[in-house]
């Protein structure tokens, strides 16, 4: 990417969630700029700023949580921009804009006080707990839609055109459990007719007996198999990605089952 250019693209997110007889679809549009900033002059970080621009919740059938969903969408408007150190990993290793952020959080924290105070008390403090510990910072926000699909094959690339590499990757379970899902990633890498780059990714999970157990007893199933499986597709132009499609979905038993689909594309 051109350093100091910005980039634009638009996101459909078409996703189902199934928590025992309670299913909830939903439809999210997400308009996202993107600029490279260059290499940081200390660390081996490639920097990126990343701005939302534009959200739409389009479809959510669970009226249910509509409150959750308000609260939870305030909360995600301080990172709105984001200015953050990518490492060879594809990981989020450091936020650059974080006293920004902390002055966002000031407004947003006094809304919720006065919209939900009740509601809103435990969210408040585990916010304000995570504002202090970067690290946990940074692990919330890897999972926000558009920054998860965007680097998740980032330096990953196959070391020759028609070969595999195989890279170990940690995801977070889709429930709320906590618990972190060992997953083997197998990712190819192509040439298009239009000489383009084309990315192939599938991850599947790796069977972890400390893992099982865990969502085992979230789900309180003691037999059943979880599955945890991505796949996605990912068109470059000489390193400016161009569109990506991007599925996740994990199964626990009979009762919890989570599916999302991404697509993204440049606007030109």
């Amino acid at each position: 990417m051109e350093i100091g250019k910005e980039y634009q693209y638009n996101t459909d997110i078409i996703g189902k969630t199934k928590v025992h007889s309670m299913d909830s679809n939903y439809k999210i549009n997400i308009k996202t700029s993107v600029t490279y900033k260059g290499k940081d002059p200390d660390e081996d970080y490639h920097i990126f700023e990343i701005t939302e621009t534009e959200y739409n919740l389009e479809m959510y059938e669970d009226p249910l949580i509509v409150q959750i969903t308000e609260m939870t969408n305030k909360i995600c408007s301080i990172y709105s921009t984001l200015e953050v150190g990518i490492n060879k990993k594809g990981e989020i290793a450091k936020i650059y804009n974080g006293d920004m952020i902390r002055k966002k959080w000031a407004k947003i924290k006094e809304w919720l006080t006065n919209a939900h105070p009740i509601e809103a008390y435990e969210i408040i403090r585990a916010k304000e707990y995570e504002l202090t510990n970067e690290e946990m910072e940074i692990k919330s926000i890897r999972y926000i839609h558009f920054l998860y699909q965007f680097f998740y094959i980032f330096g990953k690339e196959p070391i020759e055109e028609g070969s595999k590499s195989y890279v170990k990757r940690e995801d977070m379970d889709r429930f709320g459990a906590g618990v972190v899902i060992p997953v083997n990633l197998s990712v190819s890498k192509k040439t298009t007719e239009q000489e383009f780059d084309e990315w192939n990714v599938e991850g599947m999970m790796i069977r972890d007996e400390k893992m099982i157990r865990r969502l085992r007893e979230f789900a309180k199933d003691n037999y059943m198999h979880p599955e945890y499986k991505v796949n996605g597709k990912y068109l470059y132009d000489d390193r400016i990605l161009l569109k990506s499609d991007f599925t996740i979905t994990e199964k626990l038993g009979e009762f919890f089952y989570y599916h999302c689909f991404m697509d993204t594309h440049l606007e030109l």
